[in-house]
């Protein structure tokens, strides 16, 4: 585990609300690990000294950004997609169900400026031997 709830709370939120709550924690905090250790080669699964705050802060953002994009996904489905357009006059709507907030495209774009924010300088992404 790279960062632990009470670490979230306290550290990561500095007061601000969570926007995960403690029982659901444990499953995006993995699902984060698993991103970051594609983009870490797993380095950090070998070497638990390499578990910073800015790790810690890197998989805080990034289990949040799943959380929020599944949550996304989720209600987009149930309401029958995202409305596209809508028109006052007649009273019509357009939803499009295969665009949302969080496209696959767009999820994995903001995963990697999240992890090239905290981690780029580091040493951990680098592809070379």
């Amino acid at each position: 585990m790279y960062a632990s709830y009470g670490y979230y709370e306290t550290t990561y939120l500095m007061g601000r609300k969570p926007k995960i709550q403690e029982e659901d924690f444990q499953f995006w905090e993995k699902q984060a690990e698993r991103v970051l250790n594609q983009y870490t080669f797993s380095r950090l699964t070998s070497d638990f000294g390499l578990i910073t705050d800015d790790v810690k802060d890197c998989t805080c953002e990034l289990l949040e950004l799943l959380y929020q994009a599944n949550k996304s996904t989720q209600q987009a489905a149930e309401q029958g997609g995202v409305l596209q357009s809508y028109s006052n006059d007649g009273e019509s709507g357009t939803f499009d169900l295969l665009q949302s907030i969080f496209t696959e495209e767009g999820k994995a774009r903001k995963t990697k400026e999240i992890i090239h924010r905290y981690l780029g300088d580091t040493g951990l992404l680098y592809q070379g031997v």
